[in-house]
């Protein structure tokens, strides 16, 4: 995967959540767009760009909130279960919030586009791969699930 289709998935994702879309496809768009997020985390190398670069510019969590939550009519809450690799089979159940995910998720990817257009691409992938081991990803991945349930079980 190339920088540029890297840029695309990101592109795609945030088409997928705020673009014109029937709601009845949106759901099935947005799993498609969740792979390839993944793939491309995968092959987004960089060299750390040192320069002092301004903050992104993005939106508010609320204000995000507010655009991604009418597209998602079906979506809710979820069970997750927490301490996945520990006390196995012993397991706290926990909820996540597809709504939730999605904005957390489309933050990052406000950043990377913002990142993309007014500093290096090498900044912009920073931006991309790095929160996805401490945030993004778990949400991604907690997503993923969900909806691999919700559309196909």
């Amino acid at each position: 995967m190339t920088r540029e289709e890297i840029r695309q998935a990101v592109e795609n994702f945030m088409d997928v959540i705020l673009g014109d879309h029937p709601t009845d496809e949106r759901e099935m768009k947005l799993y498609f767009a969740l792979d390839q997020l993944a793939i491309a985390f995968h092959f987004a190398d960089y060299t750390f760009d040192e320069t002092n670069y301004p903050e992104a510019v993005t939106r508010e969590y609320s204000a995000l909130r507010s655009l991604i939550r009418p597209n998602f009519p079906q979506l809710g809450l979820y069970n997750v279960v927490l301490d996945i690799n520990d006390k196995v089979g012993e397991c706290e159940p926990a909820v996540g919030d597809a709504i939730d995910d999605i904005c957390d998720i489309a933050g990052h990817m406000e950043e990377v586009l913002w990142y993309w257009e007014n500093t290096s691409i090498d900044n912009a992938l920073w931006y991309f791969k790095e929160p996805y081991s401490w945030h993004w990803g778990k949400h991604l991945r907690d997503l993923q699930s969900y909806l691999f349930e919700k559309l196909y079980s």
